[in-house]
């Protein structure tokens, strides 16, 4: 698919309504592929993803809901990659990456990717402070979604949509309403944020939200 002719949503929003958006990660976000990919240079890729965080943030790494260590893997289109800073307690220390408890893990046996498809999507998701640290990069740059990822979630907060926040999707202004009917129809939808100026602030009890 070209991201061409995926509609385009833009958010209008303060600032401090970002954060607001960092659940939205663990759903997962796109990324179109026509061959497989390397798993490290992937990473270095994105905003802000330098060799630096990817050594000292990102603790934990699941390819396909197994937990990894190598970094030197490839993505074929239709994987799924889940990033995690440090967790808490002995699950957190069990799936760490390289780390000294990992042979406590139930091993999965890797699937063979020979069947899959050469072309088509890998689906990122960030959890605790890796969306929160990375999240605005990545939204202010633009991510693909499913419309159904993004209707659920805009769904429950409605809040962050409120004035002063105003949407713009496929160059037409909408309100949350019709959006939602909008995007629930579409495949994929691009989604990118730019911020008000400053001194724009949210409704009472905007800042909050549900993770």
């Amino acid at each position: 698919m070209h991201t061409s002719s995926i509609p385009r949503l833009v958010l209008w929003v303060p600032q401090e309504a970002i954060s607001g958006f960092a659940s939205l990660f663990q759903h997962g976000i796109l990324f179109t592929v026509d061959r497989p990919v390397s798993l490290l240079p992937f990473l270095l890729s994105l905003p802000g993803f330098t060799a630096d965080y990817i050594e000292n943030t990102v603790q934990t790494l699941f390819i396909n809901g197994v937990a990894a260590d190598r970094l030197d893997r490839d993505l074929p289109a239709g994987s799924t990659l889940a990033l995690s800073a440090a967790m808490p307690g002995l699950a957190g220390a069990i799936f760490r990456r390289q780390g000294v408890h990992g042979s406590l893990r139930t091993q999965a046996k890797e699937k063979d990717a020979s069947g899959q498809a050469a072309s088509g999507f890998i689906t990122l998701k960030l959890f605790n402070t890796i969306a929160l640290d990375r999240g605005h990069d990545l939204l202010t740059e633009g991510i693909l979604v499913t419309g159904k990822v993004f209707h659920d979630f805009a769904v429950k907060r409605e809040h962050l949509f409120q004035s002063p926040a105003h949407l713009l999707f496929a160059e037409h202004a909408l309100e949350l309403s019709e959006l939602l009917r909008a995007v629930a129809e579409c495949p994929v939808v691009m989604v990118q944020a730019r911020l008000l100026p400053e001194g724009s602030t949210l409704r009472r009890g905007a800042a909050g939200g549900e993770g």
